[in-house]
C-alpha cells in the first residue's frame, strides 16, 4: 500500500505533537466522550450469568473470552452504570495491562464492566477513537506515561480525560477506520496462519524428541549435515525483496 502525506499541515499548538494535517483538531478526550468507572468489586459468579469484562479480557483493541467470568446481574448495583453498550470503549485502569483498550462489539452488548474505565464517545466516531487509543502518541506517550506516576501502573478518569486526541473531520474518520480495519484484518489473518504453522512445528518437535528417546524411531543411519552447510542453505533461501517490499526495507534501514 502506497502511503502519501497530506498536502498541507499546520502547527498543532502542542510542542511534542508537532504538526497535524490542515483541518484536523486536537482535543481533550473528555471533550469528546463521557468517562465512567466500572464496578469497584466483582459480584458473585453465576455460570449462566452476564459476562464480566476484566483487564485480562482486553487485548490490543479486542475483547477475548479466555478466562471470562460470568456474574449474577442481580448483584450489580444499578448506581454503578456498569452495563456496557455496543461502541463503548473499555480502558484498563491498572496493573500489567494498564492503558490497553478495546471497543465493545455487538456480541458483548449487555456485558458488565469490571474495575476498569468506560468511554462513551459522543463527539467523534467511536471506532476512530478506539484506534487512536491504541496509537503510540496517545497510549504510550500519554496514558502509559501518566500511569507511571504512581508506584504501580494506575490511571484515573481525570488522566484519561486530559489526554489529547487528534481528530479529523467525521467523514475522514470513517474512511480512516474502514481502510485501517481492512488492513488490520489482513494482518490478523496472516498472524493466525503463522501461529498455526508454529504450533504444528512445535508439535512435530515434541513428537520427534519423544520418538527418538523412546526408540520408536531409529536415527543411527541418518547423516548429520555440517552446521556450515545448514547456514548456507538458509542464506540461499532468503530472497531479496522487490518493489514496495524493497522500498519498505530501505526506509526501515534509514
Amino acid at each position: 500500500m502506497n502511503l502519501r502525506p497530506y498536502p498541507k499541515y499546520k502547527d498543532s499548538s502542542v510542542a511534542w505533537l508537532g504538526q497535524v494535517p490542515e483541518g484536523w483538531e486536537v482535543k481533550r478526550s473528555k471533550s469528546v466522550s463521557h468517562i465512567r468507572y466500572g464496578l469497584g468489586q466483582p459480584p458473585k459468579e453465576k455460570e449462566d450469568g452476564l459476562p464480566l469484562i476484566r483487564a485480562t479480557n482486553v487485548d490490543h483493541g479486542k475483547i477475548v473470552v479466555k478466562d471470562l467470568l460470568r456474574i449474577n446481574i442481580n448483584n450489580v448495583p444499578a448506581s454503578r452504570n456498569a452495563v456496557l453498550s455496543e461502541g463503548e470503549i473499555i480502558v484498563v485502569r491498572s496493573g500489567a495491562y494498564t492503558a490497553d483498550s478495546a471497543i465493545v462489539p455487538k456480541e458483548f452488548t449487555g456485558s458488565v464492566a469490571g474495575y476498569d474505565m468506560v468511554m462513551t464517545v459522543f463527539k467523534a466516531m467511536p471506532e476512530y477513537v478506539a484506534l487512536a487509543l491504541l496509537s503510540k502518541y496517545l497510549r504510550d506517550d500519554q496514558l502509559i506515561q501518566a500511569s507511571m506516576r504512581a508506584a504501580q501502573p494506575h490511571l484515573n478518569k481525570e488522566e484519561l480525560g486530559s489526554s489529547l486526541i487528534i481528530l479529523p473531520q467525521n467523514e475522514e474518520q470513517e474512511i480512516i477506520v474502514l481502510v485501517t480495519e481492512k488492513k488490520l484484518n489482513a494482518l490478523d489473518l496472516a498472524i493466525s496462519r503463522i501461529e498455526r504453522e508454529i504450533s504444528l512445528m512445535q508439535e512435530y518437535r515434541t513428537r520427534l524428541i519423544s520418538d527418538v528417546v523412546t526408540g520408536k524411531t531409529d536415527v543411527r543411519d541418518i547423516a548429520i549435515p555440517d552446521i556450515a552447510d545448514i547456514d548456507d542453505t538458509i542464506d540461499e533461501s532468503i530472497e531479496e525483496p522487490e518493489g514496495e517490499e524493497a522500498l519498505g526495507t530501505a526506509e526501515a534501514e534509514e
